[in-house]
């Protein structure tokens, strides 16, 4: 099995930095949960390389029943505990008020019932058996990711591992993300709009949006956006 890109930090430190209360403006995050806002309501979304972030983009969006998908179990067991206390911190307040709904632990409380499932999985090894269980959830009515496909290392890995995140999406299915771009991009894939559309195009899915964004972090100053729809 071949070992995960390496993320800025380790779970807690990663979860404090940029999801632990403070909404950080600047960073694309506002801009990520417009974009989401378009979504209409699906049965099912699954959130590859979710961390323990999900909730965030909960606020954006009406699912039934949401798969989180990650390689890291302490990530995963943060967010299984973030979504049973079904407490918004002030994150999620603004995250909801910027989604345009009402930033109540009510309305926060049915997005985090949404979570039925977590998944511990490799997305990133090529050639190795799918599980039945990511299988299933591969082919949900939304799939997302954000970050989790910049930490390819080549446009070919960008390719094959989006093609092969996105094999099981259904016809009218959505793609969403986003994939922020380091201050030092060594060992990381150099995302360009010619890499995603191509990549869109050879995974049968039409790009409805695509945009580089500026991000006041000073260790991820750009960020791509995007949403896609499944045509055939």
């Amino acid at each position: 099995m071949s070992a995960l890109p390496s993320t800025v930090a380790d779970a807690d430190a990663y979860h404090r930095r940029y999801y632990s209360d403070t909404f950080r403006f600047g960073q694309g995050t506002e801009q990520i949960l417009d974009l989401l806002t378009r979504i209409p309501p699906v049965a099912s979304w699954t959130d590859l390389g979710s961390g323990s972030e999900s909730l965030l983009w909960a606020c954006a969006l009406r699912a039934v029943r949401l798969t989180a998908v990650d390689a890291d179990p302490a990530r995963l067991t943060r967010l299984a505990a973030d979504a049973h206390a079904g407490n918004p911190r002030d994150v999620h307040r603004i995250a909801l008020a910027l989604a345009g709904t009402a930033p109540t632990t009510e309305v926060f409380a049915t997005r985090t019932r949404s979570l039925h499932t977590t998944l511990i999985a490799d997305l990133f090894t090529p050639r190795s058996p799918t599980p039945p269980a990511l299988d299933r959830a591969l082919g949900a009515d939304l799939v997302t990711q954000f970050g989790l496909l910049g930490l390819t290392t080549t446009p070919a890995h960008f390719l094959h591992a989006f093609a092969r995140l996105h094999a099981r999406l259904p016809v009218g299915g959505w793609a969403a993300g986003a994939n922020w771009v380091p201050a030092d991009p060594e060992g990381r894939v150099t995302l360009t709009q010619a890499l995603y559309r191509h990549t869109a195009h050879r995974s049968g899915l039409d790009l409805l949006h695509l945009a580089a964004l500026s991000s006041a972090d000073p260790d991820f100053p750009l960020v791509w956006t995007y949403l896609a729809r499944r045509h055939s």
